[in-house]
């Protein structure tokens, strides 16, 4: 799992949560950081907050860095809404719960579910 640009509160409840059943990397963005860990960290599943950003640009930018890996990647903001890239399968859509618990769940659930979920 690859936390990309969390605040410090998302962070700190997001980060214990899924280290509970995935290993956890999280990284500012932009930065050496963040091209470093899309280079050598073979996450699952990326979570990028573009709370602060220009989503219209940081999303293309975010989603072909990850495309040779094809991992989930979800894109969340502190107005509540967030959205599923999902790489290997080549889907997209808004993710029903951005929730804390909701990614967890997200993260801990195998592929077979998630293909099924789907």
């Amino acid at each position: 799992m690859l936390l990309v640009g969390l605040p410090p509160l998302s962070l700190n409840a997001l980060e214990p949560a899924l280290r509970r059943s995935a290993e956890v990397l999280s990284v500012p963005f932009p930065g050496s950081s963040f091209d470093r860990a899309a280079e050598e960290f073979d996450a699952d599943m990326v979570v990028v907050d573009v709370t602060y950003l220009d989503e219209s640009r940081v999303r293309p930018l975010i989603l072909s860095r990850f495309v040779h890996r094809k991992p989930v990647v979800v894109f969340v903001s502190d107005g509540g809404g967030a959205w599923l890239h999902d790489l290997a399968a080549e889907r997209s859509q808004p993710l029903s719960d951005p929730s804390i618990s909701g990614l967890v769940a997200l993260a801990s659930a195998s592929p077979l579910r998630l293909a099924v979920e789907r």
